[in-house]
């Protein structure tokens, strides 16, 4: 090496130590900063090209090579997949718990204990047939019932109404993001072609990813140039700098048919998700699935409930003498919910003596007077409704009997139970997600103890390579003096 050589390996050593200062600089100011990744620069030595003749050259100084940016790629994918499930089962466990609340279950609020008053009113019926208190009581008893009934069924639609307007928010917000990640890929591939590095932009892109993974699974494929693809349930969502937006669409009932009210969710070339996680899934399984099904029970629960009591209350006698009258109003409509046609009948309504508390007197009974009269004091067949409630019923599949209160307890305990395990399957998410994030902050988390002690060797190792400098530059003059000589 020359001892102008010399002065070329101080330079490139004062560039290098520089450089490292501002990396670790650019490390503390972001120690707080979300989704930073700490950068260490990459030193080689700057090997001489072969030259005969020149033997014993101990290189030309020092060169960067690059600019890392440290990570764990394994516990960053390991952390998106934990937090989508999280948010999945978090959001199963909003829906149940809102089910609950609108039930008011448990409480004496509840269609459960509206259900058990109704039967104690025809129980007390059957003891005082001609008491018009209780008549009244037991009208007024079941007014509140079919309106607690179609209060909570509406309820129950708002509910679904509310999920349904999230989802599309989410969607929204899905394909806000990809067009993000599109946008990202397109500076990273720029900056790169110009030789930059692109760590900030990367940055970024972890950090929206992550975003995008909590409202629905994703697959990310890294390519060489910084870029990413991104697959979302099967389909593709990213490619390049093209983003390929999603779409929330109603099923419909074969070709050219309504809309069923199920909603599917649906790439741009229009074939259907497959989604395994997300918060987007918890809101597709709410909308098509978790509501509608419990409301398909209660519908399934006042159906049974109104043919059975109209069936026992048509063979009954009012105060009258008056029978073959329906208690609950007819439901006739298929495509209405039984719950939005639980009402009493307009006669009922009006004269609580069309109660038919009493049954038919039998031949040669003592309920039949000589003229043939339905003995006012007789409450057998609203004894008979009120034995209802101990009546097994078979479900909708036919398959099952129990009770309509077995059944109502059985629907509140379902979303007891399945509350319960949403709440802890987010749980056990929420912990894994934790500890797989403290893996990958261990790996790109700033240090300041370690950036401190790596500010000290750069300062040492500039000091040292400006006094290098310095000594060759008094070796030319002391050169310089002696030619002149």
């Amino acid at each position: 090496m020359t001892i102008f050589g010399s002065i070329e390996a101080g330079r490139s050593a004062l560039k290098a130590q520089f450089k490292g200062m501002e990396v670790s600089g650019q490390n503390v100011a972001n120690a707080n900063s979300p989704g930073y990744s700490r950068q260490r620069v990459e030193l080689s030595p700057a090997a001489p090209a072969p030259v005969p003749g020149m033997g014993y050259n101990p290189g030309y100084g020092v060169e960067i090579t690059a600019i890392t940016r440290l990570r764990s790629e394994f516990y960053h994918i390991q952390t998106m997949n934990s937090g989508s499930y999280r948010s999945y089962w978090e959001m199963r466990l909003e829906c149940f718990e809102g089910a609950e609340v609108i039930l008011m279950e448990p409480g004496e609020n509840g269609l459960g204990n509206y259900l058990t008053e109704f039967f104690d009113c025809w129980q007390e019926l059957s003891g005082s047939p001609e008491s018009a208190a209780v008549r009244m009581s037991l009208r007024e008893q079941a007014l509140s019932f079919t309106k607690a009934v179609e209060d909570s069924y509406l309820r129950l639609n708002d509910f679904r109404l509310d999920w349904q307007h999230e989802l599309n928010n989410q969607v929204k917000e899905i394909n806000q993001l990809a067009s993000q990640v599109a946008a990202l890929n397109e500076k990273i591939i720029f900056s790169g072609a110009l030789g930059d590095s692109p760590n900030a932009l990367l940055d970024q892109q972890d950090l929206v990813l992550e975003q995008l993974s909590e409202l629905i699974d994703i697959r990310v494929y890294q390519k060489e140039n910084g870029s990413v693809e991104l697959f979302a349930g099967g389909r593709l969502l990213v490619q390049d700098n093209h983003a390929f937006p999603l779409e929330l669409v109603g099923e419909k009932i074969g070709e050219g048919g309504e809309d069923k009210g199920r909603l599917s969710l649906v790439s741009s070339r229009g074939l259907p998700l497959e989604l395994r996680s997300g918060r987007v899934k918890g809101l597709l399984e709410a909308v098509n699935e978790i509501i509608p099904g419990l409301q398909d029970s209660l519908d399934n629960i006042i159906s049974n409930l109104v043919e059975e009591v109209n069936h026992l209350h048509r063979g009954g006698y009012g105060l009258e003498g008056g029978t073959g009258r329906n208690f609950f109003a007819a439901i006739e409509n298929e495509e209405l919910p039984a719950c939005l046609q639980f009402r009493l009948s307009t006669a009922v309504i009006e004269n609580i003596d069309l109660i038919a508390a009493a049954s038919p007197p039998e031949p040669g009974g003592d309920s039949a007077d000589p003229g043939g009269e339905i003995e006012a004091g007789n409450g057998v067949n609203a004894l008979e409704i009120a034995r209802l409630r101990d009546k097994p019923f078979d479900d909708s599949t036919g398959e099952s009997s129990a009770t309509l209160m077995d059944r109502y307890r059985g629907i509140i305990s379902s979303l007891g139970v399945d509350g319960r395990e949403s709440g802890r399957m987010a749980q056990a998410f929420s912990q894994a997600e934790s500890q797989f994030r403290e893996h990958h902050l261990a790996a790109t988390g700033v240090n300041l103890d370690e950036e401190m002690l790596n500010m000290i060797q750069y300062q040492h190792a500039w000091q040292a390579a400006a006094n290098f400098i310095n000594q060759v530059d008094r070796m030319l003059e002391i050169m310089f003096m002696q030619l002149a000589r």
